[in-house]
């Protein structure tokens, strides 16, 4: 071979080694842009006002999205309200503007308070519930939030038409705004406990039919309200009941979901798999639990590691 044609090939094979890398890192930026981090992963080291002397809190949450940007390549930043030490305007205007220093948003903000939610008995907490639920829609919109989650409390057949009352009223609110109001699956479900057995029994009568698992609930609340499901990878008892409740909940999904980590009871890869084979495009949120002592930062990379290759 002339050393000249020689020249050309090596050229042209290095080019497309270079192009192929630049592919790959294309994919991999498309897959980080539907990556978001929940600030929750971070609440031991997050700085308190209340504790602003505890040495374990070392990160201020005005810092948080350079973090996530610098350490993880995400710019998506889910936030519980219960971290924004302020919420006036002046406030929000500046963490939403810290965030664009690094290209990032708030895409989800979970909002917990407590005996105040849509399933609660009084009908003054639910009203509550609702006040407060839509001044937080107003911080949304200040923040340039699309979505909030709420705590639903303890919803069941009972007390289903009011949850979904209250929660319409929050979603109505919200649409009025153009922010999506959603729900996550908690807790699991089953069937009864076996009770002692008398001591001269009956005949046995037929079985009673297992308790539906708590995602169906949610999902006629859901659809009852017209608000949007969060879907949990991880709120459900067993791989079975997740794989059915994916498929219940993500024609509802409000674009966001929370992805963990439990091999004990499902394999993620195959959960991703099948929310990919279901047409999914929306963000999958990193939800890292720790106790205390753990490092969130490790917690959170080693959802990453399997979250990553199985978009």
């Amino acid at each position: 071979m002339k050393r000249r044609e020689f020249l050309i090939g090596a050229a042209a094979a290095a080019g497309l080694v270079h192009s192929r890398k630049g592919w790959a890192q294309a994919r991999d930026e498309a897959k980080l842009r539907r990556v978001a981090i929940m600030s929750l992963c971070f609440n031991s080291i997050l700085k308190n006002p209340s504790q602003p002397d505890a040495p374990a809190r070392t990160l201020d949450v005005m810092d948080l999205g350079q973090m996530l940007a610098d350490r993880y390549g995400v710019h998506n930043v889910e936030m519980q309200h219960a971290h924004f030490p302020a919420t006036d305007a002046a406030y929000l205007k500046d963490f939403r503007e810290r965030l664009a220093k690094t290209k990032s948003q708030v895409t989800n903000i979970n909002l917990e308070f407590g005996p105040q939610n849509i399933s609660a008995p009084d009908p003054a907490l639910r009203q509550q519930a609702i006040d407060r639920t839509r001044e937080w829609i107003d911080h949304a919109v200040a923040l340039g939030c699309p979505r909030i989650m709420i705590n639903q409390g303890q919803p069941n057949q009972e007390n289903k038409e009011i949850a979904i009352a209250a929660l319409k009223a929050m979603g109505d609110y919200g649409k009025s705004k153009n922010i999506k109001v959603a729900m996550e699956n908690r807790g699991g479900g089953g069937g009864r406990q076996n009770a002692a057995a008398p001591a001269n029994p009956a005949p046995p009568a037929p079985p009673a039919p297992p308790a539906p698992a708590a995602w169906v609930l949610l999902v006629e609340i859901i659809k009852g309200s017209g608000t949007w499901a969060n879907c949990d990878l991880g709120n459900f008892p067993d791989q079975e009941t997740q794989h059915a409740g994916i498929r219940g909940m993500f024609p509802l999904t409000d674009g966001n979901c929370h992805v963990k980590l439990n091999p004990a009871r499902y394999d993620l890869p195959a959960a991703l798999a099948l929310v990919k084979q279901l047409g999914y495009t929306g963000l999958y949120s990193i939800e890292a639990g720790g106790g205390s002592g753990s490092d969130p930062h490790q917690a959170v990379q080693n959802i990453y590691d399997v979250l990553l290759p199985n978009m």
